[in-house]
């Protein structure tokens, strides 16, 4: 086992000119940074907790094919019950839906599934592509 002295250069520094995200605290106003893989912390002034806001992902440049799957060939859409929210998986019926294994249901047969145009007009308003 190693002494706490020499296990120091060992740990990681954040630096202060790194990417972090901040979000200002509603309660007393001080702003938050929220390192790496940081999504909730208390504000260090009022001890509120904080949450990182979701921001919009940045797709690539690539083109879409499918706005339904958005090409992964997999759906995942919540069925709440019993006052709990499951998260179900479908296949989508696009090219790259049909090559997932035959055991997972397509979209269209399963029963407590929203409609593919809900999903894609969701899927749209996600990603500001409305009107193709």
């Amino acid at each position: 086992m190693k002494h706490i002295s020499e296990s120091i250069p060992e740990f990681k520094v954040i630096k202060p000119d790194k990417d972090y995200g901040e979000e200002k605290c509603i309660i007393c106003g001080t702003v938050v940074k929220f390192y790496e893989n940081e999504h909730k912390k208390p504000c260090e002034y009022c001890g509120t907790w904080v949450f990182e806001r979701k921001r919009p992902v940045k797709m690539q440049s690539k083109k879409i094919g499918c706005w339904i799957c958005l090409d992964k060939g997999v759906v995942e859409y919540p069925v709440q019950k019993d006052g709990h929210v499951y998260k179900y998986v479908a296949r989508c019926s696009c090219p790259k839906g049909m090559s997932w294994p035959g055991t997972i249901p397509l979209l269209e047969q399963c029963q407590h599934a929203p409609k593919p145009e809900f999903i894609e007009l969701q899927n749209r308003k996600t990603y500001n592509q409305l009107w193709p």
